[in-house]
């Protein structure tokens, strides 16, 4: 004599068996999909870069955080570029910094109060 709870899986397996070769015919017909994620440093810093390119002609001030000084602004802004998760910045004065994308807190072209 067989249990009900075997009654019920044999019926569940026979109504479920004709579906089983559409669902493999559906998986081979899938295409597959390549997908590309960039880190996230590497995303911030090219943004960065992207929005330093849309600031207009004017002075761009960039102020990062610095775990020894707290907040720094650089002013004099002449090119950010991104390589990898870091920028490479130059400013008018001639160097160049390279500094974590993550640890740029503004690019503005708003002259930052003095205290």
């Amino acid at each position: 004599m067989k249990t009900p709870l075997l009654r019920s899986a044999a019926l569940v397996a026979f109504l479920l068996a004709p579906l089983a070769p559409v669902a493999m015919a559906a998986q081979r017909d899938t295409p597959s999909v390549n997908l590309s994620v960039r880190a996230e440093g590497e995303a911030l810093a090219k943004g960065y870069e992207e929005a330093f390119k849309a600031i207009p002609n004017a002075p761009v001030f960039i102020t990062y955080a610095r775990e020894d000084k707290g907040f720094v602004t650089l002013a004099g802004i002449r090119t950010v570029r991104a390589v990898g998760s870091v920028l490479l910045i130059r400013t008018d004065r001639g160097p160049t910094l390279a500094l974590p994308a993550r640890a740029i807190v503004v690019m503005t072209d708003e002259r930052p109060a003095t205290p």
